[in-house]
């Protein structure tokens, strides 16, 4: 299985316009999003900047990896979620159309993660 075939797999779920894998530069390697959904291409810079944030704000309180990072908008949330495989960084994007859809996407992320992470290796 291809990183592209999990993405497209986590973007059939209610709720997800667009998600995108990034690596630790900041570049999208692979990216899916429905019609009319934001464009992921070039969201991979701000998503690494709010990850590296949230980093500094948990080193700063001692609160241990970040597991999620979730930034709402009035439009829907994104969700960021970091991937550590081997040396390498990664994070997961998720763009989804409300908050009412975090419950379902959370629960799905949950077996799309590990399943990234082994395609990854």
């Amino acid at each position: 299985m291809a990183v592209r075939e999990v993405l497209e797999e986590l973007g059939e779920v209610r709720g997800v316009e667009a998600c995108a894998l990034v690596g630790e530069d900041g570049f999208v390697i692979e990216g899916m999003q429905r019609e009319n959904a934001p464009e992921v291409d070039f969201l991979g810079g701000a998503a690494t900047s709010a990850m590296a944030s949230a980093r500094a704000l948990a080193d700063h309180l001692q609160r241990g990896a970040v597991e999620e990072v979730m930034v709402e908008y009035p439009e829907g949330p994104i969700l960021l979620v970091p991937l550590e495989v081997g040396e390498s960084s990664y994070m997961l994007v998720t763009l989804l159309d409300s908050v009412q859809s975090l419950g379902r996407v959370r629960f799905q992320l949950k077996r799309v993660v590990p399943r990234l992470r082994e395609v990854l290796v």
